[in-house]
């Protein structure tokens, strides 16, 4: 998906010509018209299935072993517990800070911890699904934490210029966001000097249609498994098709590819982390959960290799690439100039 500004500007460029005004405006009017319908269907998708970004059985993380490793990954090597819970009880050394901004909560599992975990004073966390963010506020309720949960939209929202926080969070949220550049400059500007930005993200192929090669090596891995060990849901693992993925959910990894080269160009990269997921993400629920999570030596020693064989992908010169990693970030200095002369 191109944006609204993006589309207009090859409209004029490529037909210069042929547009008259009124022709011009009923291109915009369109592209406006299926921005809309985009966000109206992404927006439907998440009020039906507002627990949907929580792993369920047969997702690949709900598998221990995975977990663990996955969280090793994510935390550079420190620890097999919980990534957030190393992030603020290692990394930051249970400091306490002030405030912390967090967009695209979710249900608020994120929100909770942190304040449970005395991370920061105020936390401040919108999502643009009303029926996540009643859950968050019913979960914070029982867990006798106050959090400043609220509705607002990923590609137009906005925070106040007096509004500065220590710490920015997004975990699982901007591979949903059209407008990176402008969600990001935001960001960076409501970021106090010597905040951090914490990102845990998918930052594999857009809308998880993914290269050729990838998909290749995810079938030979599955063609070695015997039907008996197989979830039963498809005899060849394929990429969604576009129609499908628009019809689903259109935000769902919309520019996810840029995510990290965007990242490096609005902030300094203090930490990443690569998570890896590109043969075990799509890989695992073709397998039977019940079988591989039982703790069996057998299924313990499966699991364990097809982690190692990502592993050894990952590190091999045009292996698989990682699609999911953890970023720590700092203000951008050269990038501080740019916004200051821009804004």
């Amino acid at each position: 998906m191109v944006n609204f500004l993006e589309k207009l500007i090859l409209l004029l460029k490529t037909n210069r010509s042929r547009f008259n005004g009124k022709k011009v405006w009923r291109k915009i009017s369109s592209i406006r018209e299926e921005n809309t319908s985009n966000e109206l269907t992404a927006k439907i998708y998440w009020e039906t299935n507002p627990t949907a970004a929580i792993g369920k059985q047969g997702y690949w993380l709900s598998n221990p072993i995975i977990e663990k490793a996955i969280n090793h990954r994510l935390s550079g090597g420190k620890t097999q517990g919980y990534w957030l819970t190393w992030l603020i009880n290692n990394f930051f050394k249970k400091r306490r800070f002030d405030n912390l901004l967090s967009m695209g909560c979710g249900v608020g599992n994120h929100e909770i911890l942190r304040d449970k975990l005395g991370f920061v004073n105020q936390i401040d966390a919108f999502d643009f699904s009303e029926k996540s963010l009643e859950i968050a506020r019913k979960d914070a309720a029982a867990a006798a934490v106050e959090i400043n949960f609220y509705q607002d939209i990923f590609n137009s929202f906005s925070i106040d210029d007096n509004k500065k926080y220590d710490r920015v969070f997004c975990s699982g949220s901007l591979h949903h966001v059209i407008k990176l550049e402008r969600c990001l400059s935001i960001l960076w500007k409501c970021l106090k000097p010597d905040g951090y930005f914490i990102v845990t993200e998918y930052i594999g192929d857009c809308y998880n249609i993914y290269n050729q090669a990838q998909v290749d090596l995810i079938n030979r891995i599955y063609k070695c498994f015997h039907y008996t060990l197989r979830s039963g849901t498809t005899e060849k693992f394929s990429s969604p098709s576009i129609e499908k993925v628009f019809t689903r959910d259109p935000s769902e990894a919309v520019r996810s590819k840029l995510i990290l080269p965007f990242l490096e160009f609005y902030f300094d990269v203090e930490v990443l982390n690569l998570a890896g997921g590109g043969l075990l993400h799509e890989l695992y629920p073709l397998l039977d959960h019940d079988q591989l999570s039982d703790g069996e030596p057998k299924s313990e020693t499966i699991v364990k290799l097809l982690l190692e064989i990502e592993q050894i992908l990952m590190a091999v010169p045009g292996g698989l690439s990682s699609d999911f990693c953890l970023c720590i970030l700092r203000k951008n200095q050269k990038q501080r100039r740019n916004l200051c002369v821009s804004g």
